[in-house]
């Protein structure tokens, strides 16, 4: 069976253990492979109150289902206040046109400055929109530190530049291309970045997966998720080389871990026995577990035989999961289960 088939039995699931793991496995794969169980995911957190932080903590809505909209407004209102915040941090991540249908029941969630610019994106010009775009671009740079709202503003308004085939590839390979010369991304250059991933140019995967080694956060983010929505193959052989730089790994690892295929699960495979450390194989397993694969079972078997808990991975949750999400017996279920119940 492939990821897909795998994991859907379990979405919902009255063992609160394998529901976490699920949800996290679930957390940085594209949002429109995924959105056929956001629905049912979003409904158990709702109706279960004891799976709500576990599941909402790395949930992630497609933002053009406006199916959920009105199930996170509902949820939103009868909600705790920790509760109620996780349900806001999914309505902003709607796109404006979805927002400004439901303007009147979410007034109180945006600032008025994000509704003028909304009503731009979707009733103005594309002289308006790229205006809009160099307003918010503008504002962006002459602050000291990165202001999140205003950089979520700026992407959103880059999509609708993209929606509206307002901007081009040449456009966006430009900015790239300019950016790849200087030792720092500038905000332009993030959204390039983004624009490439929903542009689908796998094509520059080589030159996308170079920046994981980069020193910049939002570059790296905003690489990762360029790169796992493409879901090729070709994303594996760009990004495999970069397992094997401690400054990387990580973030490769995410990388791949994230492309279902199994051109991804014999790349992890093969780092693992390359590499040598407690800690660095650990990373590979998590990102091999997350894979579901049952031809990566060797090597999982081989870590929890040997390595010792670290504070970078949950053996425990990890081994636990896998073997039963797969359908594998193992002698040590219950002891794992044991372990993570007494915490």
């Amino acid at each position: 069976m492939n990821f897909e088939q795998t994991i859907e039995p379990f979405i919902t699931t009255d063992d609160l253990i394998l529901q976490e793991f699920v949800a996290h496995t679930l957390h940085d794969y594209p949002t429109n492979k995924s959105r056929k169980w956001t629905k049912r995911l979003l409904l158990e957190a709702i109706n279960k109150p004891i799976k709500a932080m576990s599941i909402l903590s790395f949930l992630k809505v497609n933002p053009n289902d406006e199916d959920l909209v009105n199930l996170l407004i509902e949820a939103r209102q009868d909600a705790t206040d920790q509760i109620r915040y996780t349900y806001e941090r999914l309505l902003i991540e709607f796109h404006p046109r979805i927002a400004l249908k439901h303007q009147e029941r979410l007034t109180n969630l945006f600032q008025k400055e994000d509704w003028r610019v909304y009503e731009v994106l979707e009733n103005g010009t594309e002289e308006d929109v790229w205006e809009e775009y160099f307003k918010a671009l503008t504002a962006l740079n002459a602050e000291q530190d990165l202001n999140y709202f205003l950089y979520q503003r700026l992407k959103k308004i880059a999509y609708s530049l993209f929606e509206k085939k307002y901007i081009t590839e040449e456009q966006v390979l430009s900015v790239f291309a300019q950016n790849l010369q200087e030792d720092w991304f500038d905000y332009n250059g993030y959204i390039a970045v983004y624009l490439l991933g929903l542009m689908k140019m796998d094509q520059h995967a080589d030159l996308l997966a170079s920046l994981l080694t980069r020193d910049d956060d939002i570059l790296i983010e905003e690489t990762a998720e360029a790169l796992i929505s493409f879901q090729t193959d070709k994303v594996v052989e760009a990004t495999k080389p970069y397992l094997l730089h401690e400054d990387s790994l990580i973030f490769a690892a995410s990388v791949i871990e994230n492309i279902k295929t199994e051109a991804a699960v014999e790349a992890l495979r093969d780092v693992y026995h390359q590499l040598e450390g407690n800690d660095v194989q650990g990373v590979i397993f998590e990102a091999l577990v997350h894979q579901l694969s049952v031809k990566a079972q060797g090597e999982i078997e081989e870590y929890v035989s040997k390595a010792e808990t670290t504070i970078l991975i949950d053996k425990d949750q990890l081994a636990y999961s896998y073997f039963n999400i797969v359908g594998i017996e193992h002698p040590r279920l219950e002891e794992w289960k044991s372990a993570i119940e007494g915490r």
